[in-house]
């Protein structure tokens, strides 16, 4: 697929790494600019009832409860902030990640010949499995993991049945 059609094969990545986290990943930079407009405020609402409590025009005990309440909805939002924004950052890595992998996949279209340094730059690690019989016939499963975007998922290959048919239609 890579080969035949690298613009079909970006998309299948593509759209298997990011289209379904791209919306998530709006909301998530919605809710941490939001976040972080509040804990701002709660920074302004603690400094007014301290005040208000340094004037007297609040009790003290009321003055407490008020700043417990708010230390603990700041706290909250920040812990959340933390973590969403770490999600967003880990996000952009990958989409980074993507681009590299594309840049890559750009560099070697049209290549003859596959070289040690091909395979080095595409490939992070290969697992083979062991061999299984299925139906009276051997297969053994090899898992590619690539460098930046990890291992793919590539739909059947609709090849092998168009070949088997070439060839009925050849000896026809």
């Amino acid at each position: 697929m890579f080969y035949e059609d690298i613009t079909a094969f970006m998309e299948l990545i593509q759209k298997q790494r990011f289209d379904k986290a791209e919306k998530d990943m709006k909301r998530k930079r919605r809710e941490v600019g939001q976040a972080k407009k509040r804990i701002a405020e709660l920074d302004r609402i603690f400094k007014r009832i301290y005040e208000d409590d340094i004037n007297g025009t609040i009790s003290h005990e009321r003055f407490l409860k008020l700043s417990a309440e708010y230390e603990a909805e700041q706290k909250e939002l920040t812990e959340r902030v933390k973590a969403e924004q770490q999600e967003v950052d880990t996000y952009e890595q990958n989409k980074s990640d993507f681009d590299s992998f594309a840049a890559i996949i750009r560099k070697y279209v049209g290549i003859t010949e596959l070289t040690p340094t091909i395979v080095n730059e595409f490939i992070k690690k290969i697992v083979v499995h062991a061999p299984e019989k299925i139906d009276g016939k051997r297969f053994q499963k090899v898992d590619i993991v690539f460098n930046f975007v990890g291992e793919i998922h590539l739909p059947p290959d609709p090849q092998p049945e168009r070949k088997q048919a070439d060839k009925q239609e050849k000896t026809a």
